[in-house]
C-alpha cells in the first residue's frame, strides 16, 4: 500500500521502469531507507540547508503588471503601493477640428476579473481576480513633473534606466498642482460598468464593460493642455509630449490602517484617458433637416491617451523587526528554523542541496539511477498568514544564473491561459487541509539532481520566492545586491503575499525541509 501511494507521485514512464527493475534479482538499495519491501523504491533523505535574505528596494519599471493600494498582510504587516505612469499620444500631431470644446474626460483602468454565470437580468456577474483585502483606502491621481528616462544618463545613455521601489518620496516631491482625481474611500467594485457613449452618427449607445476604475477628470486641464495645443511642438511626437506632460501619479494612502490592493495592467488596450469633445463641422448632409447645408453643427469626437510606455511602482514596506532580526541572525552554513518568503521589498530563501561536499562526492560515486528527486516545504501554520492570505504558488530557480531549472523547462503541463494551474508537475500548488490552511508545497527537481550527480554540473544555490504567475520568469534588479544576489524574479516583486515555512532546523522534526531522492541501483 505504501508503494502504491508513492507511485502516484511519479511519471508513467518511471512506473514502467520500476516494473523491469523490480524483476531484477540483482536489485540493491544503498544509503537511505526502503519504503515497503518487494517492488519498492529506495529513498535517500539528502542533506539540505535553507535560510532567508531580506532583499530591500527592488527595480519596478518593466513589470508586466503593477500593484496599487494598501494591503495588510497578517505576518509581514502593511504594504502600500503607488504607481507613476507616463502618458502617450495614440496619434501624433492630432487634429481636433474647428472650435473644439471638451465635454468630458474619463480615465479607464480595467481590473482583472472573471465572468461567472449570468444574473437574473441576463447580464454577467463578475468576480475580481488579483484583489487583496476588502477595506477602502484614499486614492489620488496627480500630474507628475518627474521625467522617466528610457536610458540611464549616468551611463551615457548606453544602458536602460532602472527605477526602484523606494523612490516614492522623490516622485511625490515632483507633483504639480491640485490632484486631478480624489476618492476618499476607494474600493474596487466587481459590478459591470454601464455607460453611454456617442457613436459615429452622433447617437448615444449603451456600452457594457467588465469591472474597472472609470473616473471623470477635470475638463479644463485637458482643454488647455491637449485640445488647445493642436499644432504645437508638444503634440508633434511622443518624446516632446512625454517631456510636456511627464506622467500621472496614482497615490494610495491607508484609512484606519487598512485598505485593499489590486494588480493592474496599465498597458491594457482599454486602459487610458479618453477625451470627449465637440467640434464644429459643415452640415453637408443636413443632419438637422432644416435645409441649410452650409451651417456649422456640433460633431462629437474622442481622442485617447494611453498609459506608458514607462510605468513604475513605489512601495512603502518593511519587514517587522522580529522577522528582520531572525533573518539577520541566521547562520547560512547550518540553515534556519524558519524560511521567510515575502513579495515586493520582502524576503527570499536560499536553498543549498546536500549537506556538504563529502556527501555529494559519495552520492556521485554511487552512480545511482535517479527516479525522482523533490523538495517538500511545510507551512509553519503557527506563523503563516492563514488560508485566505497564503500564496498558492512558489518558484524555485537557479540563483547563480537567475534562470529556470531544467525540470521547469521540460514540464509539459505549462498552461499560459491559467498560470495558477501551470507547471504543476514540477511545482505543485499549495496543499491545504480541510480548513483551507496551507500544509506543504512540493517541487520536483529530478533532472536538476541528475545533472548534479551524474553529469558533474555545479551544485549551485537555488532561490525560492512567492509568485503570482509561475510562467513569468523575467528578473528585476536589486538596488543593493545582497552577497551574490543582484536580481530577483519579477513575479515575486508584484506579489503582495508572503508565508513562513519550516526550515531544516525546525523544532518540529516531521515538518523540517525535506530533500528526498528516490533511486535504484543494479549490480553489474
Amino acid at each position: 500500500m505504501i508503494f502504491l501511494k508513492r507511485a502516484r507521485l511519479v511519471p508513467i514512464a518511471l512506473l514502467l521502469a520500476l516494473v523491469f527493475t523490480s524483476c531484477d534479482n540483482d536489485f540493491n538499495s544503498i544509503g537511505g531507507r526502503l519504503i515497503g519491501q518487494f517492488d519498492s523504491i529506495p529513498l535517500y533523505e539528502a542533506g539540505v540547508i535553507g535560510y532567508s535574505k531580506k532583499i530591500g528596494p527592488v527595480q519596478t519599471n518593466g513589470l508586466p503588471v503593477n500593484k496599487l493600494g494598501v494591503y495588510n498582510e497578517p505576518v509581514y504587516g502593511q504594504q502600500v503601493a503607488s504607481v507613476l505612469t507616463q502618458l502617450s499620444l495614440t496619434s501624433t500631431n492630432p487634429q481636433f477640428g474647428t472650435e473644439a470644446v471638451v465635454d468630458s474626460v474619463v480615465l479607464t483602468l480595467p481590473y482583472f476579473s472573471t465572468a461567472l454565470e449570468a444574473g437574473e437580468d441576463g447580464n454577467p456577474i463578475y468576480q475580481l481576480d488579483s484583489l487583496f483585502g476588502n477595506a477602502p483606502y484614499k486614492l489620488t491621481i496627480s500630474r507628475s513633473n518627474f521625467f522617466l528616462n528610457n536610458f540611464d544618463p549616468d551611463a551615457d545613455f548606453a544602458l536602460a534606466q532602472k527605477y526602484y521601489s523606494d523612490q516614492g518620496p522623490v516622485f511625490e516631491n515632483n507633483l504639480v498642482g491640485a490632484p486631478l482625481y480624489t476618492n476618499e474611500n476607494f474600493l474596487p467594485s466587481k459590478e459591470e460598468v454601464v455607460h453611454g457613449e456617442f457613436n459615429k452618427d452622433n447617437e448615444l449607445d449603451t456600452v457594457r464593460a467588465t469591472p474597472r476604475l472609470r473616473a471623470n477628470l477635470p475638463v479644463q486641464f485637458f482643454q488647455e493642455n491637449i485640445i488647445n495645443k493642436e499644432g504645437s511642438l508638444e503634440l508633434s511626437n511622443n518624446n516632446n509630449f512625454n517631456n510636456f506632460i511627464r506622467g500621472l501619479y496614482f497615490k494610495a494612502e491607508p484609512l484606519n490602517g487598512s485598505g485593499n490592493m489590486l494588480l493592474l495592467n496599465f498597458a491594457n488596450a482599454e486602459a487610458g484617458i479618453t477625451i470627449y469633445y465637440t467640434s464644429q463641422v459643415v452640415d453637408a448632409l443636413d443632419s438637422d433637416g432644416d435645409g441649410d447645408i452650409a451651417e456649422m453643427v456640433g460633431q462629437v469626437s474622442t481622442y485617447k491617451l494611453n498609459f506608458g510606455p514607462n510605468t513604475v511602482n513605489a512601495f512603502s514596506q518593511d519587514l517587522p523587526t522580529g522577522i528582520a532580526s531572525e533573518i539577520a541572525e541566521t547562520n547560512a552554513q547550518v540553515g534556519a528554523k524558519n524560511l521567510f518568503l515575502k513579495g515586493g521589498e520582502g524576503a527570499i530563501t536560499v536553498i543549498k542541496l546536500f549537506e556538504d561536499e563529502a556527501e555529494l562526492a559519495e552520492l556521485r560515486a554511487n552512480n545511482w539511477l535517479i527516479n525522482e528527486a523533490n523538495l517538500t516545504f511545510f507551512v509553519n501554520q503557527d506563523r503563516a498568514p492563514g488560508a485566505e492570505a497564503e500564496p498558492e504558488r512558489i518558484y524555485l530557480y537557479n540563483l547563480k544564473t537567475n534562470e529556470q531549472l531544467f525540470d521547469y523547462l521540460i514540464d509539459p503541463s505549462i498552461n499560459n491561459e491559467s498560470p495558477l494551474n501551470s507547471l504543476i508537475s514540477h511545482s505543485s500548488r499549495l496543499e491545504r487541509d480541510e480548513t483551507g490552511a496551507g500544509i506543504s508545497y512540493k517541487i520536483r527537481i529530478t533532472e536538476h539532481v541528475k545533472n548534479v550527480l551524474n553529469n558533474d554540473f555545479d551544485n549551485v544555490n537555488l532561490g525560492l520566492v512567492v509568485t503570482q504567475n509561475i510562467n513569468l520568469v523575467r528578473n528585476s534588479a536589486l538596488k543593493t545586491p545582497i552577497d551574490s544576489i543582484s536580481r530577483v524574479p519579477s513575479a515575486a516583486v508584484i506579489s503582495p503575499e508572503g508565508t513562513v515555512l519550516h526550515g531544516n532546523l525546525s523544532p518540529n522534526a516531521e515538518k523540517r525541509l525535506k530533500f528526498n531522492i528516490y533511486y535504484t541501483e543494479t549490480n553489474n
